[in-house]
C-alpha cells in the first residue's frame, strides 16, 4: 500500500502541479512520523520566517521525522489539493496555515477529523468551531487585537508634544491626516491592526492634556481617502501609495501612513522615495522631508529602513517563536502527550488557541 500511495502522489504532483519543498522526503523511510506543513503562500516575508525556522527545528529531528514543506501559492484549491495528496502518501500531522482559513478551514478540519488526523493550524486564524471540531486540534497564533494597540501607543508617544505634534501636523490644521494599508477584511489580524492603531492613538492623543496644539474636536488622526487594500503586498502598496500621495504648495496630503505589515510599509516607504520624501537620513534630519512608516513583523529589511531613518517603527511578530510553539506541540502530539505537556504555554479559554505575543520596535 505504501508503493502504490507513493505511485498515486507522484502522479498527482505531475497533473495539478503540487509545489513542495521537503526538509526531508519519506522515500524508503516511511516509518519515520511524517509531518507535511502547508504554507498558504512562500513569499510572504512573515510566513517565510515561521516556514524557515520550522524547516531547521525538524532538521534536528530527522531521524525520527519526516517533514515535507508544501507552498499553497495563495490558492485553496491548490493548498487543499496538496494537503489530500499528504493525506493519501501517510501524513500522521498537518500543520496548516490556511488560505482561505474562513470559508476553507471548516473544511480542512472535516477533511482531517474524518480522518483521525491531529492538525495544528497556525498564523492565519480558523474560528473556534473549526479547532473544536477534533480533540486532536488546536491553533498556534497571536492576539490580532495586540498589534493594533501597541501601534497606537507609539503613534501616540511619537505626536505626545506640542514640539513633535508640530512637526508632522504638516499642514497645521490641529489634525494628522493618515493613510491606513491593510489586508483582507475578515482576516482578524488584519482588522485588528486596522481598527484599534487608529482608535487607540486617539484615545491617548485626545487624553493628553499636556498636548495643546492638537484639535481634540473629533479624532486627531484623520484618514486620507478609504483603505487601501495592498493584501500584505509590497508593490501593491507602492503603487496604491504613489497614486493617494499629493503634494499641493509643497504641502502633502498625507502626514503620516499606518501598514498592517512591513511588506507594505517598505513598499510605501519606496513609493514616498520616488516623490522625494523619506531618503536616508531624513527621519532624524529636519532639512529633509520625511513621513512617518509604521509596520508589523520587524523584517530584517524593515530594521535596515529604521536604521537608515526612511522608516518610523515595526512591531515584532515573532516567526521563530511560534514555529518554536508549533515544534514544542508536534513533538508531544508525536509521544502521545497532551498539547503542552511541559511547556508554559496556555490555551484560550474554551478553545485550543495559543497566543505569541507581540513587542514594539522604536529603534533597530
Amino acid at each position: 500500500m505504501k508503493i502504490i500511495g507513493r505511485a498515486l502522489i507522484l502522479g498527482l504532483t505531475a497533473l495539478f502541479g503540487i509545489g513542495t519543498v521537503g526538509m526531508s522526503v519519506s522515500c524508503g523511510r516511511d516509518d519515520r512520523y511524517n509531518i507535511a506543513m502547508f504554507a498558504y503562500k512562500y513569499d510572504d516575508s512573515y510566513i517565510s520566517t515561521v516556514r524557515t525556522a520550522l524547516a531547521s527545528k525538524f532538521r534536528a529531528h530527522s531521524a525520527e521525522i519526516a517533514y515535507t514543506a508544501y507552498n499553497g501559492e495563495n490558492s485553496q484549491q491548490t493548498q487543499s489539493t496538496q494537503i489530500d495528496a499528504a493525506i493519501i502518501k501517510g501524513a500522521d500531522l498537518l500543520l496548516i496555515n490556511a488560505v482561505d482559513f474562513q470559508a476553507s478551514g471548516k473544511a480542512l478540519a472535516r477533511k482531517a477529523k474524518e480522518r483521525d488526523l491531529p492538525v495544528i493550524f497556525f498564523n492565519r486564524e480558523v474560528s473556534d468551531e473549526s479547532v473544536n471540531l477534533s480533540e486532536k486540534f488546536c491553533f498556534v497564533g497571536t492576539d490580532p487585537a495586540a498589534p493594533g494597540y501597541i501601534l497606537g501607543q507609539m503613534i501616540a508617544e511619537l505626536l505626545s508634544t506640542d514640539e513633535s505634534f508640530r512637526k508632522y501636523d504638516l499642514n497645521g490644521d490641529g489634525k494628522i491626516q493618515y493613510a491606513m494599508f491593510r489586508a483582507e477584511v475578515g482576516n482578524a489580524e488584519a482588522d485588528g491592526r486596522t481598527k484599534y492603531s487608529v482608535s487607540e492613538a486617539n484615545r491617548i492623543l485626545s487624553e493628553n492634556a499636556d498636548l495643546t496644539v492638537a484639535d481634540k474636536s473629533g479624532n486627531i488622526l484623520q484618514r486620507v481617502g478609504e483603505d487601501q487594500m495592498a493584501n500584505w503586498d509590497s508593490a501593491t502598496a507602492n503603487s496604491m501609495m504613489s497614486a493617494l500621495f499629493k503634494v499641493e504648495n509643497n504641502c502633502p496630503n498625507i502626514e503620516l501612513v499606518i501598514c498592517n505589515n512591513d511588506d507594505m510599509a517598505l513598499g510605501v516607504v519606496s513609493a514616498l522615495k520616488a516623490k522625494g520624501y523619506n531618503e536616508t537620513g531624513s527621519k532624524n534630519d529636519t532639512s529633509k522631508a520625511y513621513i512617518p512608516v509604521y509596520g508589523v513583523d520587524a523584517l530584517a529589511t524593515a530594521l535596515d529602513a529604521m536604521r537608515n531613518g526612511s522608516m518610523e517603527a515595526t512591531v515584532r511578530q515573532d516567526g521563530e517563536a511560534m514555529a518554536e510553539a508549533i515544534e514544542e506541540i508536534a513533538l508531544n502530539i508525536k509521544a502521545g502527550k497532551d498539547f503542552l505537556d511541559g511547556t508554559e504555554y496556555r490555551f484560550d479559554e474554551g478553545v485550543r488557541k495559543l497566543r505569541i505575543p507581540y513587542t514594539p520596535v522604536t529603534h533597530a
